[in-house]
């Protein structure tokens, strides 16, 4: 039976607790052994008062973290006067004190501890006198005190010192969790500029390239002097594979983007916009404006990198499948949220028919935009309709972006 920590206390002192326990035993052990040279009467009364002194410490030990500090003094005094009760009857029930020492400084972790041991010392030494006092009933309690209090500053001292050693191996195992986050993003980010090189400097070239050759061959084509009926069907086919190879080319181009926003580390977000317009218009022949409305104001990075993730992917769209001649790009500074428009003139299609459609047939690029909406806490809307012009509209919250981006930088 261990004796229960001070419910202020955090720290374990089960060995201690263990120690008190052996000791108590020990003690009520030698006590019931005087009552070999006792008479009946005073025998049976040291009985009780042994078992009384038992229940009432094993008990109290148990359950007074769950007491007040009223209910534990009620139970020192209950103690305390079984204790002074017995030491009528036998001289052996004084090494008691001894116990009650150690109980007192775990029930009261304060000055309180330390005033009820000199009380019981005190009251130790007086039991002493009728008697007769000697210097070894003095000395004996006296030394069992300091002993007593040497134990606890030492278990104390080594409780304070493992709670501390944990603190700071708690602490630098989150140090060493983030030291590897922090890395791991690095490495990410590191990663994806590597394959937004590669992708810029093989596929984007080469697709660049074979724009231009299909645009030499049809120059050459045309200056040759034959009948244009003859070279009308080839020339059919080097448009339909130009064309394709535009829209190729913009899909990689949205692809490089999107895996390095570069244009926001170097301009606002009006800036990476209309340069993301620049450079979709120029590929796949359509005219794309950019206009803010509103007073602009400063947003988190990762909003504006996933505002422009989402422009990219919308503009992609239009470029590859709208057939469209004029696209707008729309960003509003409106109180508590920013939104981004992009609206085209092109053919449009069936919204509900394709979110039917299985991920991957057709509508990949939604299902990123709209996760990529979510992740700002924001949400992705499209009205279109076949035949009729396509507006994709999200509006961002500002104010809860921000109080998390404060939030992670603290």
């Amino acid at each position: 039976m261990l004796l229960e920590q001070h419910p202020v206390k955090t720290a374990d002192n089960r060995a201690l607790d263990s120690g008190i326990t052996f000791l108590a035993v020990c003690l009520m052990v030698v006590s019931l052994g005087a009552l070999a040279r006792m008479p009946l009467d005073a025998a049976l009364l040291h009985i009780v008062l042994v078992t009384a002194f038992a229940f009432l410490l094993f008990y109290g030990m148990v359950e007074m973290h769950r007491w007040g500090r009223p209910g534990r003094m009620i139970w020192m005094f209950g103690a305390s006067a079984v204790w002074v009760a017995d030491m009528t009857v036998s001289a052996v029930a004084v090494y008691w004190v001894f116990i009650l020492f150690f109980v007192a400084l775990r029930a009261f972790d304060s000055w309180l501890g330390y005033a009820w041991m000199a009380v019981c010392l005190a009251v130790s030494v007086a039991m002493q006198i009728p008697a007769g006092l000697t210097l070894g009933g003095v000395m004996g309690p006296a030394l069992s005190a300091v002993v007593v209090i040497a134990i606890n500053t030492a278990f104390s001292t080594i409780t304070r010192v493992s709670r501390e050693r944990q603190q700071l191996i708690d602490e630098l195992l989150s140090t060493r969790d983030r030291l590897a986050e922090t890395e791991r993003a690095a490495g990410v980010a590191q990663e994806r500029e590597r394959l937004a090189h590669e992708i810029h400097d093989t596929v984007a070239q080469n697709l660049s390239s074979i724009q231009m050759l299909l645009h030499a061959a049809e120059r050459d084509v045309r200056a040759l002097d034959v009948d244009p009926a003859l070279v009308e069907q080839p020339l059919r086919k080097m448009e339909a594979a130009r064309r394709a190879a535009s829209n190729n080319l913009a899909e990689t181009r949205a692809m490089i983007a999107a895996l390095a926003p570069a244009p926001l580390s170097e301009a606002s977000l009006r800036d990476a916009l209309t340069r993301v317009a620049g450079e979709f218009g120029a590929a796949g022949g359509v005219e794309i404006g950019v206009e803010v409305d509103g007073d602009p104001v400063p947003l988190p990075m990762r909003v504006e990198a996933g505002l422009l993730r989402i422009a990219q992917g919308a503009v992609s769209n239009v470029v590859a499948h709208a057939d469209a001649t004029v696209a707008r790009i729309t960003l509003t500074y409106a109180p508590g949220e920013v939104r981004l428009d992009v609206v085209d003139n092109g053919r449009g299609f069936d919204v509900g028919a394709q979110a039917l459609k299985p991920s991957g047939l057709g509508h990949l690029g939604l299902d990123a935009m709209r996760s990529r909406a979510a992740e700002l806490g924001g949400r992705l809307e499209i009205e279109s309709a076949p035949g009729g012009p396509t507006a994709l509209s999200v509006a961002i919250p500002v104010r809860i972006n921000q109080t998390m981006d404060e939030e992670a930088t603290r």
